[in-house]
């Protein structure tokens, strides 16, 4: 049975235990660590980087504003694509809608991307529940699932784990769910990663329903786009024939030029990369070109709430990206199960309560304190989220309704004593005089106080107070300063009623009473309301949108740049391209290549070994028995080195260049741009794309990149010159 979060427990419960185990600790403190110096190098290499976090900030924020009518133009899109949009109001809702897609197709087993949305909702419980087992293909998220373990980060979700205990856990645990590991495993996480790989691969080749989540969706052309890294994410999207995609509503982006603000922040945030190995961008359904039957399933789930209010507005612009986990100093020290859901860290301390309006726990209640407001995770957020102004705001909300509530809670007749003290200069300085008697103890600080003050002692120590008190010092040393009375101090009952009144009526869950489409549209629409839709499209793109390098050096920059993903790279002349295909395979011990239908006769003029052309089509065994795949471009972007298909001329079907172990792929210079914002306008949005970035790889077993997870394993590429 799949393990789910305790949310009856509230932080600081859950962060005693954390704080106690050293090796947690210690796998915490190198994996942020790593990833925070990744990110900061990446982010370096960009001058326009804060001119990008303000163009995705205000992206999110024209969405979120017409979010009822992209809601539309993106099931519009989609359905015109032969795609089927299902909306669901709650995890319940998206659950059964789930499950009743899966039973229709007879299969009692999925293959799973890794999710937050479906996390969120916890639909691998919902599944087993009906005798469908999904299968979880991340390495990271198959960590956790064989090791019944829960994950803590939402980047790398087994960031806890070392390689030792991963190790332990493959041994134990694979042969129950299918090839078990080898048994002399050792703990090297190449080897890991290997086992892995061995352990899913038939189950991906034989798999008939696949679920996924997306990273955004293009409301003008119906688009999905997924970002990973180790190409379970392409064998799930691209080999079953149902693939069932469960979407947070606040993901849609307006149109397809969009993408290319956000596929500068992502990578650079979440892995610390200029691009992620692969990302995955299709339209509906793919027959012949992946599955053939396509669900999108639109989950709001207290998402029309949280767009209702103004900071949960800024919530829901989250990209999930993990920056602020990766900088947070309580998220380092604690991890992520301390906050008892799927999303950890700073974003999780305003998101959740945000999600959960009306039917919040202790935990809800405590995320919002599970920080020091150091700031750290509004400088690192991509899209420019004030998450400590937020934590602010929802610690006061909980504040107040205690008050409400509870009058005479010990910690609110502490604060009304405080609010007293503050309020009469005479009640003010008798305390400063008996605080200045406590200052000639023979301490620094006081241990233990009285209740109710004891629950502040009891976490921290107290400072005793000085001898001499500010006032009395300043009088002294500044006797002509004519500093009278404590009338500042006077304004903070004011204050506090103030607050009470602008809280008085604020918004709660927002819905209807009714299932389905009208259901959440209803919400979206009740969220929004009548105020003014401020901002408008195209917003102002004071970002670098064409280079400045010619033909030769962008060149140079693209092999770099592959050079440091790991990617074999060889210059030649057209003449000698059969020569360089010929030698690429014998280097790599190959005795059979697969081509596309249409590729150039001079490619393989010198090709002395079997060659498989894909038409009639070849079938998954057929590819998985084939060691080479040799594929044109679409197009190539030399700033962040990758390499984009989209099934065009010279390329052939998605699966050609993810089944077959190498893939040597054809470039030339006139497909060659500079930056994402010219590949992107290179782009037609509905064609099937795969953009790569050198092999697969992974980081996901103590940060450590492993090449050749589960797409291919070496990637030669020919630079035509």
């Amino acid at each position: 049975m799949s393990r789910v979060f305790d949310t009856e427990l509230p932080f600081p419960t859950l962060a005693k235990t954390a704080l106690a185990d050293t090796q947690l600790r210690a796998n915490l403190a190198h994996a942020t660590t790593t990833i925070r110096n990744k990110r900061l190098k990446a982010v370096g290499e960009l001058e326009d980087w804060e001119q990008l976090r303000s163009a995705g900030a205000a992206l999110k924020d024209y969405s979120l504003d017409h979010l009822d009518e992209l809601c539309i133009e993106l099931e519009k899109n989609v359905t015109a694509h032969g795609g089927v949009v299902h909306w669901a109001r709650d995890a319940a809702e998206a659950n059964d809608i789930v499950v009743k897609l899966v039973q229709a197709t007879g299969a009692d087993s999925v293959v799973k991307v890794k999710s937050m949305a479906t996390a969120e909702i916890e639909l691998n419980v919902a599944l087993e529940k009906y005798g469908i087992t999904a299968y979880e293909t991340d390495l990271a998220e198959l960590i956790v699932q064989l090791g019944d373990d829960l994950p803590s980060h939402i980047l790398v979700p087994a960031i806890h784990k070392n390689r030792s205990q991963i190790r332990q856990i493959f041994i134990d645990e694979m042969g129950k769910s299918g090839l078990a590991a080898p048994a002399d495993l050792s703990n090297d996480p190449q080897a890991l990663a290997g086992a892995a790989r061995a352990h899913l691969r038939q189950r991906f080749l034989s798999a008939r329903v696949a679920i996924s989540g997306a990273n955004f969706v293009i409301a003008d052309s119906g688009a999905l786009v997924v970002v990973e890294s180790e190409g379970n994410g392409r064998m799930c999207l691209t080999l079953p024939d149902t693939l069932i995609s469960v979407v947070g509503i606040e993901k849609i982006l307006p149109n397809w030029q969009s993408l290319e603000v956000f596929m500068q922040l992502l990578p650079r945030s979440s892995t610390g990369e200029r691009m992620n190995p692969y990302t995955s961008i299709f339209t509906g359904a793919t027959p012949g070109n992946g599955p053939s039957h396509f669900h999108l399933v639109l989950i709001d789930n207290g998402r029309s709430s949280a767009l209702a209010e103004e900071t949960g507005r800024d919530v829901l612009r989250c990209i999930r990206c993990s920056a602020c986990l990766n900088v947070c100093p309580v998220y380092e020290r604690t991890g992520g199960h301390t906050y008892g859901n799927p999303y950890p860290g700073p974003i999780g301390a305003v998101l959740v309560p945000q999600l959960r309006r009306g039917q919040r726990t202790a935990l809800e209640d405590s995320l919002p304190y599970a920080s020091s407001l150091c700031g750290a995770c509004y400088v690192a957020c991509p899209v420019k989220i004030d998450i400590p102004k937020i934590l602010v705001r929802l610690r006061s909300e909980i504040v107040d309704e205690k008050r409400r509530e509870h009058p005479r809670d010990s910690e609110l007749v502490s604060m009304k004593a405080v609010e007293k003290m503050f309020s009469s200069a005479r009640f003010f300085q008798r305390v400063v005089a008996v605080g200045g008697l406590l200052g000639r103890l023979p301490v620094r600080t006081l241990r233990y106080l009285p209740p109710p003050l004891n629950k502040w002692s009891g976490a921290r120590n107290t400072p005793v107070p000085p001898v001499t008190s500010f006032r009395t010092w300043f009088s002294t040393t500044h006797p002509n300063s004519n500093v009278t009375g404590p009338s500042p101090l006077t304004s903070g009952a004011a204050m506090v009623h103030h607050h009470d009144a602008l809280h008085e009526g604020a918004p709660g869950h927002v819905g209807v009473d009714v299932a389905g489409r009208e259901g959440v549209l209803s919400s979206i629409a009740a969220a929004l309301g009548d105020r003014s839709r401020h901002t408008t499209l195209p917003i102002e793109r004071e970002y670098h949108v064409s280079g400045q390098l010619d033909a030769t050096r962008r060149r140079e920059l693209l092999k770099d740049r592959l050079l440091d993903y790991r990617a074999h790279v060889v210059e030649c002349e057209r003449d000698n391209l059969g020569t360089v295909v010929n030698d690429l395979l014998v280097t790599h011990g190959s005795n059979s290549l697969a081509a596309p239908h249409d590729i150039p006769t001079d490619w393989l003029s010198s090709v002395s070994r079997d060659v498989h052309f894909d038409e009639p089509s070849l079938s998954v065994t057929d590819l998985d028995s084939i060691d080479s795949t040799l594929s044109g471009c679409a197009v190539a972007v030399a700033q962040t080195g990758t390499i984009v298909l989209d099934s065009g001329e010279r390329q052939g079907r998605r699966a050609l260049s993810l089944i077959p172990d190498h893939l040597i792929i054809v470039i030339f210079d006139d497909q060659i741009v500079e930056l994402v914002p010219e590949a992107v306008a290179r782009l037609t949005p509905t064609s099937t794309q795969t953009w790569i970035s050198g092999p697969s790889a992974t980081s996901d077993i103590e940060l450590e990149r492993i090449e050749g997870v589960h797409g291919p394993r070496t990637l030669d590429v020919i630079l035509v010159i």
